[in-house]
């Protein structure tokens, strides 16, 4: 089937990334359809676009065959593959539902696009580096993983099948795909169980933010509107065909130092709650000392480059924050 190219997919649609690129793509001219498990009323990050003549939505769960054939537009010229279970203490919950999602629907949809010659972009991680000790860390580092038996490697884990299943595709059928790699993706709307959403949350509710450990890891904060560009250069540029991309930027920042930031875009002086991880989790978690990417395959083979710092996005999403009554009363 001829592709028009202002036909596009989007999985995981009401998610926190994947309603920027929804108003993105939909400011750029596309027409968008988007797929989650999430009723649409429901689904408050879609507010903006709800009523867009060009925004056409589906309810309903990746790892079923059946509503994936009946989402899937052939022709489309791309699928941006955003559909997952995120958040460490989610995946520390119930690992056996995200390996299924990521899986079992990665698996669903890539034989779509085999079927119908839809190109894809698949959103991954940086925890796909797992431990590795060699920063910044090149799209062909070695992935260091910790043992099966502590649950946070289930999301790197689940995502490198996705990507071996890609990759292994790709060069069997010919099937059009990138890859990119999430560098701690923050901003308005994203679900308060991350650092920086988590953190803005408390302190403007008036309660102490939580320091793990010492606040002595380091994290490349990178700003949803930054990250929301280098997703469509790395689905849309053809030499970004059957590649992986870091996006994320490389300016390093403790977690102490986030949490200050945000005291300071607050203008609090609340003092942090200092958490022991080993304490809170017990021994089916393990933390990552320094997540760092190196960013100059992202900059050479599509131009992009995050440029909001870590101060200026984070008063952003205290400012927007602020203003969202709904977002403040969230029970996380």
């Amino acid at each position: 089937m001829a592709k028009n190219p202002e036909v596009v997919m989007v999985t995981g649609a009401a998610g926190f990334v994947g309603s920027f690129l929804i108003e993105r793509l939909l400011a750029l001219g596309h027409v968008v359809h988007g797929l989650d498990i999430a009723p649409l009323d429901a689904a408050r990050n879609l507010e903006a676009v709800r009523a867009h003549p060009n925004f056409h939505y589906m309810q309903g769960d990746i790892r079923d065959r059946a509503t994936i054939e009946a989402f899937f537009r052939p022709e489309a010229a791309v699928l941006y593959h955003l559909a997952s279970v995120v958040g460490v203490r989610r995946y520390m919950e119930d690992p056996l539902s995200l390996i299924d999602i990521a899986i079992i629907g990665t698996r669903h949809l890539i034989a779509l696009a085999v079927e119908h010659d839809v190109r894809i972009l698949f959103t991954s991680t940086s925890e796909i580096y797992g431990r590795n000790p060699a920063v910044p860390w090149k799209e062909d580092d070695d992935r260091v993983l910790g043992a099966t038996s502590v649950d946070r490697w289930s999301y790197a884990a689940s995502k490198g099948v996705c990507e071996q299943m890609l990759y292994g595709v790709h060069r069997k059928t010919g099937l059009p795909f990138s890859i990119v790699r999430f560098f701690n993706v923050y901003g308005p709307r994203q679900t308060p169980i991350y650092v920086v959403s988590q953190t803005v949350q408390r302190v403007l509710n008036g309660v102490r933010p939580d320091l793990y450990d010492g606040g002595t890891q380091t994290r490349c904060l990178t700003y949803v509107e930054d990250a929301i560009e280098g997703v469509i250069a790395a689905a849309t540029r053809p030499e970004a065909i059957g590649e992986v991309f870091n996006i994320g930027n490389s300016t390093e920042n403790t977690m102490a130092e986030v949490v200050g930031m945000v005291l300071e875009a607050a203008g609090s002086d609340l003092e942090p709650v200092p958490i022991d991880t080993r304490e809170k989790y017990g021994a089916v978690y393990e933390d990552i000392g320094r997540r760092v990417p190196a960013v100059g395959k992202a900059e050479r083979l599509l131009g992009w480059k995050a440029t909001t710092t870590a101060r200026e996005g984070i008063a952003k999403t205290v400012a927007w924050a602020r203003a969202t009554p709904w977002y403040l009363a969230l029970k996380p």
